[in-house]
């Protein structure tokens, strides 16, 4: 019996990470491996969920208590005797669980990265969380016996660019059902018709209301979009800390008969298909499953050259700094518009992305 203590899971909700983990799961629980997880408040909807496939849910104090958080991972690890650690995370602050493992001389220590910055909405404390994760960046990779990202980008953010470069480092991607997110014209039609967008051009963006997708930008962006064409409708899905300000500042504009903020959806590869152009002006990501998604329904993107090249699979996706005025790419959107979404020009990393592919790595991943 083979047995892994993996992290950190929040309600089996709570986004890219709790997806993979919930995958991983999925494609790895079986009557030879079980797999317990680490989270900060037990979610008693998740716990009956993970009790299906036999693992336990163990709560553990959130990073403003690092030592008693050490204290309990190594209690937790010592009274598991785990083979495996797999610790999944967005910034080198989280390097509490790793240090537990390798004082309990756990054989192999996993970390994934899935971000590439810290995602605060209050500057100074951004730069204070900035400041504190590249100190905890200079010795976490030391606690770590295995190193994944879901991009390059995401790794570099983490360990050292040596490690990284080498073949210590893989990158296992975001995967997407990619035959969910096919384009089917008659879907579109029953949307655009839902949602009353007939004869419109409709931008659409799709990711929490955070600080790292930078809808503010993204509102001035489509304000200029607008400007040049009346019909253009933007839809905004998801929620989050900045939803409340992001209806303010639409309001402010009086775009509110144009700019639909649709809440969390979990129609998302239905919206896809009602949308004309998909925009990620973001400050920062891992990788955004969503640029996947959207390009695998035949929508032109355009993204900031803050996100990796990594998530380019077709022609039809480009990459502008955020530097560039709302103006600049308000152009770009409408200069680059697409007529025929059954026409795709893959560039050759679709694959990299498949529920298949990410099985296999995953498999692969504990058999090691």
């Amino acid at each position: 019996m083979k047995k892994i203590l993996a992290g950190f899971i929040m309600d089996g909700h709570g986004g890219g990470v709790d997806n993979y983990l919930l995958n991983f799961l999925e494609n790895t629980a079986s009557e030879d491996v079980t797999i317990d997880f680490l989270t900060n408040e037990i979610d008693k909807d998740l716990e009956k969920f993970l009790g299906e496939y036999h693992s336990r849910l163990f709560a553990i104090a959130n990073l403003k208590h690092p030592v008693k958080q050490f204290r309990q991972v190594c209690r937790i690890i010592e009274e598991g005797q785990y083979d495996m650690v797999y610790l999944n995370v967005s910034t080198a602050i989280d390097c509490v669980a790793a240090w537990a493992a390798k004082k309990k001389k756990v054989r192999r220590i996993l970390v994934h990265s899935h971000s590439s910055g810290n995602d605060c909405e209050n500057t100074v404390k951004r730069i204070v969380f900035n400041l504190i994760h590249y100190i905890c960046r200079l010795f976490f990779y030391r606690a770590v016996t295995e190193y994944y990202g879901c991009s390059k980008k995401a790794g570099l953010w983490l360990f050292p660019k040596k490690i990284v470069e080498s073949q210590r480092f893989q990158t296992i991607f975001n995967a997407v059902n990619l035959d969910e997110y096919t384009f089917d014209s008659q879907i579109r039609d029953e949307v655009r018709k839902e949602l009353k967008l007939e004869n419109k051009f409709v931008v659409g963006h799709v990711g929490s209301f955070s600080y790292a997708k930078n809808h503010y930008f993204l509102i001035h962006i489509f304000e200029e979009i607008r400007k040049r064409n009346p019909d253009a409708v933007l839809l905004l899905a998801g929620d989050g800390v900045r939803f409340e300000s992001v209806k303010k500042l639409v309001k402010e504009k009086g775009l509110e008969e144009s700019v639909r903020i649709l809440g969390f959806r979990k129609d998302v590869s239905r919206l896809f298909q009602g949308i004309d152009f998909f925009l990620l002006p973001s400050c920062f990501e891992g990788l955004p499953t969503v640029s996947i998604e959207a390009q695998c329904t035949g929508l032109p993107c355009l993204m900031s050259e803050n996100i990796t090249d990594e998530a380019k699979i077709t022609s039809d996706c480009w990459f502008l700094p955020l530097k560039k005025s709302p103006e600049e790419w308000a152009e770009f959107v409408l200069a680059h518009r697409k007529e025929n979404r059954t026409q795709i020009q893959w560039i050759g990393r679709k694959e990299n992305y498949s529920l298949k592919e990410l099985k296999k790595q995953q498999r692969d991943l504990i058999m090691r």
